[in-house]
């Protein structure tokens, strides 16, 4: 027993305190309710991009603001190139298939265009 009258409870290889935990967990669903929200309501458009040189991959899918459960989703990984002050999405796949995943969860591209040597794509979703 701890002080106040909590337990440890182990589980999963760990202790842990089991009212502290249900209240992280509320709180960590309310937060992704939250962005899920803003996401809708928001941040209805998106940019993919890549090297031309790199039309087989890795591929740019968002930045730092993007829908964490839509990289989630591309399997895409947050990084940060050294000297930005900003963090970008990549993903290993090549273009075409990130835009075939992004086009079954609702998203449709508006244009391409080539700049310098980096292809850019931006997609839209409705909002419902």
């Amino acid at each position: 027993m701890l002080q106040g009258g909590l337990r440890l409870v182990r589980g999963r290889g760990c202790f842990r305190i089991p009212g502290r935990a249900f209240l992280q967990e509320r709180k960590l669903r309310e937060d992704r309710r939250i962005a899920a929200r803003r996401q809708g309501a928001g941040m209805p458009h998106m940019f993919v991009s890549t090297q031309i040189r790199l039309e087989t991959g890795p591929t740019n899918v968002g930045d730092e603001y993007s829908d964490p459960a839509i990289m989630n989703y591309l399997g895409a990984r947050k990084t940060t190139m050294l000297g930005n002050n900003f963090s970008e999405y990549h993903v290993d796949d090549p273009p075409r298939l990130v835009l075939d995943k992004l086009e079954k969860i609702g998203f449709r591209v508006l244009t391409m265009t080539g700049v310098g040597q980096t292809l850019v794509w931006c997609l839209h979703k409705e909002t419902e």
